[in-house]
């Protein structure tokens, strides 16, 4: 039984109509940040309400904190859904496991570790200076009940640790900021998962030589390899957004954009070695869970596949536009929110390949391990990235690090240049935006390392 369904069967009976979906939803966080190893401050927020989205010719949404100030709403207005996909909602509960519950350290041990984890990192025996370190460790629990048309009964609960960090550093009569971010679901066993304190000391070391040893990189046509960072973020912003079915519809116009799918209707957008999937059941994913809001259960979907489209994401209303099923994409970010078309876990499928043997076989190139900076127009199909950490590749060796290399094209320019992907594959945390108002959600995305051939560099 769920622990608010008494609530939500009594919204289902409040709201007889052909389809109602009733949800409890609450999100419990708490951050702590650090600056140089000295606390800045702790905020601790829960958001927890009920929400009824139900069709009554068009698709209506209430949500309160109290559920007894839900009630049909008297107003009439044309809605832009055509039809419903009416597949019987499933019932069930998934949750992610905490091997080490959050609330097994008190405040006060949790804030005394990540002083020793930003303490260690200032004392690095580097040649440049750090000006700034701004540690943030963030725990959260997003729990949901829904009720769908008075029978499927769905819960879900999915604990998440982030924890990311801002540097500002100086040297060789120069300057970088960089952010960077990790963080899985589970519990506080995450953070020795994820190598925190390795991570952040490496990219220490590695931003220390390249504010001492960059030097600029000529511009041209080159081979380009990108790292899972940078693979991840292009998965996520030119082909997980474009594939949104609502996007592809126009219903994101007014406040995100449009899609390539929709006004090129691209046939091919990559190479045969150009796979994207959106997996929401992926274990340890911020993206995770295993029933939509919609009571559909969740599954992996091919976005592209072999440099073709191969399926959009779906939810109830978008599917009878195409002629299709809804593939489990609906989510809301909060109970205040309706539940969207979303992303979950977006990422380029991996190969068969080492790395090494991505290198071998570039004669002249340039390695993008990170970006300072990245860029995508309203359609999502120009793009930018301005490489952070970066590197020279020659005859299938990494030398220097370079400065601030730009790879700029459409994205399928960019994935048609594709002629290879290593056997790797690494997830990296995000926050999907999206909707009005507003819905930040939590998305893994990632990928393989992938190399670009004959693609144009640029310099700042």
């Amino acid at each position: 039984m769920l622990a608010h369904e008494d609530d939500l069967l009594r919204l289902t009976r409040r709201f007889p109509y052909s389809y109602v979906e009733t949800r409890y939803h609450k999100i419990s966080s708490r951050v702590i940040s650090l600056l140089n190893g000295e606390l800045l401050g702790v905020y601790r927020d829960e958001e927890a309400g009920y929400s009824v989205r139900y069709l009554n010719g068009p698709l209506y949404f209430v949500a309160s904190r109290d559920p007894d100030d839900l009630r049909p709403t008297t107003e009439k207005h044309e809605g832009w859904e055509p039809g419903l996909w009416d597949g019987e909602p499933v019932s069930g509960s998934y949750s992610v496991e905490e091997k080490q519950k959050l609330d097994s350290q008190n405040l006060e041990e949790k804030i005394s570790s990540l002083r020793d984890i930003s303490r260690e990192v200032l004392s690095q025996d580097i040649r440049s200076k750090i000006n700034n370190l701004i540690l943030t460790y963030s725990e959260s629990v997003e729990e949901k009940e829904l009720v769908i048309n008075g029978s499927s009964l769905i819960s879900g609960r999915v604990p998440r640790v982030l924890i990311s960090f801002n540097l500002v550093m100086t040297g060789n009569g120069r300057t970088i900021t960089a952010w960077f971010e990790l963080g899985q679901s589970g519990g506080l066993e995450s953070l020795n998962e994820l190598r925190v304190r390795e991570h952040l000391i490496e990219k220490v070391k590695s931003l220390d030589h390249l504010l001492q040893s960059g030097r600029s990189v000529s511009p041209g046509r080159k081979d380009v390899i990108l790292s899972s960072v940078l693979s991840g973020i292009m998965a996520h912003e030119s082909v997980g957004h474009p594939f949104e079915a609502d996007r592809v519809l126009g219903r994101e116009f007014a406040q995100a954009g449009t899609s390539y799918m929709a006004e090129l209707g691209l046939k091919r957008i990559g190479s045969e070695m150009v796979n994207v999937a959106d997996d929401p059941t992926v274990p340890k994913s911020t993206g995770f869970f295993l029933i939509d809001d919609e009571g559909v259960r969740a599954r992996r979907k091919l976005l592209i596949k072999n440099g073709e489209p191969n399926e959009f994401l779906h939810d109830r209303f978008t599917a009878p536009r195409f002629n299709y099923v809804s593939n489990g994409s609906a989510r809301a970010s909060g109970f205040d929110r309706e539940p969207l078309v979303r992303m979950s876990n977006t990422f380029f499928l991996p190969g068969e390949m080492s790395f090494q043997e991505l290198l071998e076989d570039v004669k002249e190139g340039i390695f993008f391990k990170s970006y300072m900076e990245w860029n995508i127009d309203d359609m999502r199909l120009g793009q930018r990235y301005t490489g952070l950490e970066a590197y020279h590749v020659k005859s299938g060796e990494i030398g220097e690090p370079v400065l601030f290399p730009i790879l700029e094209g459409t994205t399928n320019e960019l994935l048609s240049s594709v002629d290879a992907v290593d056997d790797s594959l690494q997830f990296f945390p995000g926050t999907c935006g999206k909707g009005d108002p507003d819905q930040g959600i939590p998305v893994w995305l990632g990928g393989p390392d992938m190399r670009l051939r004959n693609v144009p560099v640029k310099v700042i």
